[in-house]
C-alpha cells in the first residue's frame, strides 16, 4: 500500500513588515540625521518620493544593507498643504489656508513612520533611539493595528 502526501502551498498577499511610531517636532531631514547620529543607522534620501494624491511629493528616506538583511524606511506621516492664492491679500486679516494630509489616517497623531522589512531586532532599534533627545515618543504598533496598504507610490 502506497501513501501519498499532499502538500499544499498558499498564496498569501500578506506583506511582512513592522512598524514604529515616532513623534518629533523635527523635519524629516533632521530627523534621520539625529537617528543616523545616535543609532549609527544609515538612513539616506530616497531618490524616489511618496507621491500624494498625485500631486504632493513627500521625501522619504531608506537604510537598505543587502549583504546584512537590512531594510528601514523612514517617512513622514503629516503633510501640511497651503493654499497658493489667499482669498485676501495685503489685508490686516489675510491668511493662507492649510490642509493637513495624514498618510496613515488611523495614526494621524504619529509624525512619522518607521517601516521595518527585515528581522531587524526592533527592540533595539527601539531602545537606541530612546536616547535621542529631539525625539519625544516612540513605539512600535502591534501587529493588530498594522495598515493594510503601506504601497504607495514611489
Amino acid at each position: 500500500m502506497i501513501i501519498k502526501k499532499v502538500l499544499k502551498l498558499e498564496s498569501t498577499l500578506e506583506e511582512r513588515y513592522r512598524l514604529i511610531a515616532v513623534h518629533s517636532n523635527l523635519k524629516i531631514y533632521s530627523l534621520a540625521f539625529q537617528i543616523n547620529k545616535y543609532c549609527y543607522t544609515g538612513f539616506i534620501r530616497s531618490k524616489n518620493d511618496i507621491i500624494l494624491e498625485n500631486e504632493y511629493r513627500l521625501p522619504y528616506f531608506q537604510w537598505k544593507v543587502d549583504e546584512k538583511g537590512i531594510d528601514f524606511e523612514l517617512f513622514a506621516n503629516r503633510h501640511t498643504i497651503k493654499d497658493k492664492s489667499p482669498k485676501v491679500k495685503d489685508s490686516l486679516f489675510s491668511f493662507t489656508n492649510s490642509k493637513e494630509l495624514s498618510l496613515i489616517e488611523s495614526h494621524k497623531e504619529v509624525d512619522f513612520f518607521i517601516k521595518q522589512n527585515c528581522y531587524f531586532s526592533t527592540s533595539k532599534l527601539i531602545h537606541k533611539m530612546s536616547k535621542v533627545p529631539y525625539i519625544s515618543f516612540l513605539y512600535k504598533l502591534k501587529s493588530e493595528e498594522k495598515i493594510e496598504n503601506l504601497n504607495f507610490e514611489i
